[in-house]
Formats: C-alpha cells, structure tokens, sequence
C-alpha cells in the first residue's frame, strides 16, 4: 500500500498509510492528514488516486505546495518522490516490488512475535517501509538474507582475550576516540544540511570506532515518548542474519528509556535485565549497548549496538564512548531542530515583511502560537483603510518616458510606503499610481483609525517636501479617502495566486472617499471621523452620494493636525 513519510520541522517522523482515494492535507483537524505546522495552510492540499496513479493538488495554499524542489499546482506522484508542504517533508513511498536500500525498513510486530492483523506504519530508515504494530521488538528486513555459520561449540573457538592494557592508556584511547568523532561531527555539520544524512554518517562514524554487527539509531514520539521511531539501521558488511531479519530488542530499549540509564551487556541472552527478550534470542545477541539521547531532562531516543560474536564482547570503555557520542547526537538534533526554527523563521519574517511593519512583524513572531497558525486566515476584524491617488496621472504618462514614470513613482511609493509601516499600517496593495494600506489587520489596535489619519497627514507633509524639489514638469498632487469598519481580512484569491487583503462594504467607500477629494485633501467615513474627531481638526462636508450606495453617506474633511 502506498504511504506518505512524514518528518516534520522538529525532526519527528510517521508513516501515513494512503488507504483512501482522496486524502486532504492541511492543518486543520478536518483533515484526513493533520499536519501542525503553522506553515501549512487549514486546507493546504490533496492527494487523489487516479487510474494514471496518484495525484497531488495544492488547494491555493499560501506557502505552495512543492514536488521535487519545484512548486506545483497539481503533479503525479512517483516513488521517493520528495513533497514539501509548509516546512514538513513528506515522502512517496509506493509499495510496487521497489529494492531497498542497504539497511531496509525498521518494522514493529505483534507481542507473540508475528504480525499483527490491524497494522500502522511508524517509521523508516530508508525509503523502503514494512508495516508495524504493538511489539516488543523492532525489526529491520535486509535485502539478500545471508546464511549463518552454525554455533555450535564443534566449530567455534572462542578465542583468548588479549591483555587488558593499563587503565591510563584504555582512557587515552578513548578520549582519542571522542576527539576524533567530534571532529568528525562538526566537519559533517557545515557539509550535509538533512538531518537524517547527517545522522547516517554519524552512525557510520560509531562503526568505525566501536566494533559491532548492527546499530540503531531510534527516536522516540508520540505524547509521552511511547512509540519509537527507527532513523538510521546499520548492519557490519559480511556479517549474517538470522532470518533475514535484523531485530533490536524492544525490551532493552524500553529498559533504557525508563529506567533513564545507559545500559551495557556482555551475555545478553543470559541477562536476568532483559527477562529472555525474544529479539535477543533470535538474533543470538551476545554482547549489546544502549544508550539514551537526553534533551535537558528528557529522553528523545536511544543509540544501539549490538554485536552476534562471541569473541566480541563490549567493554565499559565502549559504553562511556557511546554515552560521549550520544551526548553530541543529541546536540546535533537539537542544533537542526533549532535550525529550522530559525529558517522558518526568516521565512515567515521575509514574507510578512512585504506587507506589514517591522512593529507588526515582530508582534506576530513573538505572539503565541496561535499567533502565528491564524495570522494570514481569514477573520472579521474591524478596520481603518487608507487609500491614496496621483490627481492628473495620466498627464504625466504621456508627456514623460514610461522609464522616468517609473522612477517617480517608485521614489514617490517609497516614501509613502515608510510613512505606512511607521504608523504600523500594512501594505495592502499598488493599484497603478494608488495605493491602498490597512490599519488593524492582522492585528487590530485601539487607535487604528488615529494612526491612519496621522499617516495621511504625514503624506501630504511628505509630497509637498518631495514637489518642492521636483520641476514643474513633473509635480503632482494626491487625494486621499480614509474609511473604518467590518471587513474581512486574510489569503484571499485562486489556486494559483493567493494574496493577504481585506474586503467588503467599508473599503468601497474608503475607495469612493479617495475618488471624490479634491488634490492634497483628506476625507474621512462616518465612522472613522466619531474615532478620531477629538484629536484633529475636522470639518463636516456633509451628505454625498457614492457609487454603488443607495443613500447618501456623512462626509467629513481633515484640516489639521
């Protein structure tokens, strides 16, 4: 059955089996695929099954939705196809006969040792994936099961350990070890950015300094660390396995995580610890360690080793060694898990600063969460908008080059779109030579409407400065309509163009304000003028007909600060 492989910003990963022909992603809990990532849309996208095959759609999300590193409308899917939504990747694993990679898939079975009927998918170290349910033991299919030289005494010898070396030396090869992997370590951080490639290597430089025959590295999840979830499986090249099945000890691990010790075994199938663990058995485990990954106080996964020969016991020097090494793992997850938050960040800082204020910018990314998830869905609010004009714009289009337009005007908007962000407005939009701003959306203030008409001034103030250094040739006036209410604010457009704006009755007018002042005037709605009347000067104009109202509506204009 084909599934979605799921790790999000914070590194935890699950499988999402596809078991229905449509399913919804996004992160509303309406959603077939809930995804908390406040990067994804309530309704970011969905996936149909086809006669062609499977199918992604973007559901004109904010962020896209991408395909292989190229944002997509609609795409088939393929295997190992990599999908981006938000900042959770998600990846296509079709269940077609596909080989494996080295190292296969990290399954749970059932507590009697088979499979059990109801099964869910938790996790992968490669893009192979088996099923998995309640267990005692995780398991690992290999993809060519090697035959295993009997155990029996008539063919093995043990051979006769060497001479225990002084302790000091013992320490120093040690610390040798971990100068080495820390080396190792950093080198690997400035050059691999995925998380799990990065973690690979690590695990492949635990091999090189501890001798083993299989090595886990397991993350815990789920709400109190119950489900475990295999990120890198490693196996000692020419080393057997017994069924073709490499299994690591759920009873083990679970002791580890528990007790909140690193555990070491040199007799494991004899361990009274592991109370006859049947992964251990039947892997014919002779020698084991594990070891917790702590973040602060809490355990977010285990490291493993376990070794099959009986000539190969681990020593508490290989256990410090791995505790030192877990040590660093953990930092290293926790390094990418703030990483992301960083570049999610300076993503949502880069998007939002097109629009909004660096005041606005920075009471959303130090909001809640909350926050954050809601700030661009659309939501009623009550709000101030601004919009201004060129009087006698089209004189100026015909008579100067379009390139000197150009220039006026992007010198002209901005000026006036710094005036904007000053007094925390946002910037809705350029309309050819308007401009249309927001005060109160997304965050709605007691003095929306103040600010808006001390922009409003502070622009005429601005534009009279701007034309005094201009020639005749190239002066202009603007007229400006100031309007307050109910509006809808938020992502509003189609599939393919989403844009944050605000819509309804009160922007019309505010419109309709702009269209009727005189040059350099300001006019204000009803509404706008009853919040602010205390604080300027204000002249009633008196009724007047608007386009698109069937009643007259109360004018008022601005005359001073």
């Amino acid at each position: 059955m084909p599934s979605l492989y799921i790790v999000s910003n914070e590194g935890k990963i699950s499988n999402f089996p596809l078991t229905e022909s449509r399913i919804s992603i996004g992160r509303s809990k309406q959603n077939d695929l809930v995804l908390p990532d406040n990067t994804v849309s309530r309704h970011h996208a969905e996936i149909l099954k086809t006669p062609k095959g499977y199918l992604i759609q973007d559901l004109g999300s904010y962020n896209k939705t991408s395909v292989n590193g190229r944002s997509v409308d609609s795409a088939y899917l393929a295997h190992g196809d990599r999908i981006q939504v938000g900042t959770t990747r998600l990846t296509f694993l079709e269940d077609d006969g596909h080989p494996s990679k080295a190292g296969d898939s990290l399954v749970l079975t059932a507590p009697d040792g088979h499979e059990s009927d109801d099964q869910r998918i938790v996790g992968s170290s490669s893009a192979g994936i088996e099923k998995m349910g309640d267990s005692r033991q995780l398991l690992v299919a290999v993809d060519t099961p090697a035959r295993v030289p009997s155990a029996g005494p008539q063919k093995l010898r043990k051979k006769e350990p060497p001479d225990k070396p002084p302790a000091h030396l013992s320490t120093l090869a040690r610390s040798n070890k971990v100068v080495f992997i820390l080396y190792e370590i950093s080198r690997h951080l400035n050059q691999i950015h995925e998380f799990e490639e990065l973690l690979g290597k690590i695990m492949d430089l635990v091999f090189m300094v501890i001798d083993a025959d299989y090595g886990f590295l397991i993350l815990t999840s789920g709400k109190d660390g119950e489900e475990l979830i295999p990120i890198v499986v490693k196996q000692k090249t020419g080393v057997g396995v017994p069924g073709g099945k490499i299994r690591a000890s759920r009873t083990l691990i679970n002791k580890v995580i528990r007790d909140k010790v690193a555990l070491l075994t040199s007799n494991a199938m004899d361990d009274s610890r592991l109370d006859g663990a049947e992964s251990v058995i039947l892997q014919r485990i002779r020698s084991a360690i594990c070891v917790p990954l702590w973040r602060k106080d809490e355990i977010i996964g285990v490291i493993q080793l376990d070794s099959v020969r009986f000539d190969n016991q681990f020593t508490q020097d290989d256990l410090e060694l791995l505790k030192a090494i877990g040590s660093q793992v953990a930092l290293v997850i926790e390094q990418a898990t703030l990483n992301e938050q960083i570049r999610e960040e300076e993503r949502m800082r880069s998007r939002l600063e097109r629009f909004h204020s660096p005041q606005v910018i920075e009471m959303i990314l130090k909001g809640g969460q909350e926050t954050k998830d809601n700030v661009m869905e659309p939501k009623e609010l009550t709000a101030t908008i601004l919009f201004t004009d060129i009087v006698g714009f089209t004189r100026l289009s015909e008579t100067l080059p379009p390139r000197e337009v150009n220039i006026i005007l992007n010198r002209y908007f901005s000026k006036m779109t710094d005036i904007i962000f000053k007094y925390d407005g946002t910037l809705d939009k350029y309309i050819g030579d308007g401009m249309m701003a927001v005060f109160g959306a997304p965050m709605e203030k007691e003095d929306d409407a103040e600010r808006a008409v001390r922009a409003a001034i502070e622009i005429i103030e601005e534009l009279s400065a701007m034309m005094k250094e201009t020639t005749p040739d190239r002066r202009f006036d603007i007229r400006i309509g100031i309007n307050t209410g109910r509006v809808v604010a938020g992502n509003i457009g189609s599939p393919k163009r989403m844009d944050y704006t605000v819509i309804g009755d009160p922007v019309n007018i505010a419109s309709r304000l702009e269209s009727m002042a005189k040059p350099n005037q300001i006019l204000l709605g009803e509404e706008t003028c009853r919040r602010v009347k205390d604080r300027f000067a204000i002249r009633k104009m008196g009724l007047k007909k608007v386009k698109g109202k069937r009643s007259e509506i109360m004018v008022y204009e601005v005359t001073g600060g």
